[in-house]
């Protein structure tokens, strides 16, 4: 993943640095950009929401259907600082059956530094059964009509 603004994400959200998010260097503590990458995949789910006309306020968005997280990897570029405004970018690049891989960015907002650029496998969970399942195909629509031909679908 070549470092790049967060133009080329398909889902952005913004935070701020709280004091809660530092180590003892003042700057934000390495295990904090999983938090992070948390949010952008929060509000990459609420926005297919939105296209799949679904309401957020369900527990379950797609058909029982969730994700758990199975593998991620950060790639540390900068350092972020209290009350930083930070912009986290998030798009999938692959569905393969049980499995949705994403890749983030992390930029202060200010300067436009990459401060941290990673990616993740999920696996798709039935709620119900707390078992794998296969990638919700209300889901998979949704994914596609936000991402276009970019995102590879494997099934």
């Amino acid at each position: 993943m070549a470092d790049a603004g967060w133009e080329r994400f398909t889902v952005t959200t913004e935070t701020v640095v709280r004091w809660r998010d530092l180590d003892a260097y003042n700057h934000v503590n390495n295990s904090v950009y999983l938090n992070y990458f948390e949010e952008a995949r929060i509000a990459y789910y609420f926005r297919l929401a939105e296209i799949a006309g679904v309401a957020k306020t369900k527990h379950e968005i797609f058909e029982g259907f969730s994700t758990v997280l199975a593998s991620t990897s950060i790639d540390f570029r900068g350092q972020g600082r209290l009350h930083d405004t930070l912009v986290i970018g998030i798009r999938y690049t692959a569905i393969r059956k049980i499995f949705l891989d994403a890749e983030y960015g992390v930029f202060n907002k200010t300067t436009k530094a990459l401060l941290a650029r990673g990616k993740s496998t999920q696996v798709a969970m039935d709620l119900q059964t707390n078992k794998p399942m296969r990638v919700s195909e209300q889901f998979i629509r949704a994914a596609q009509q936000l991402e276009g031909e970019k995102l590879k679908v494997i099934l």
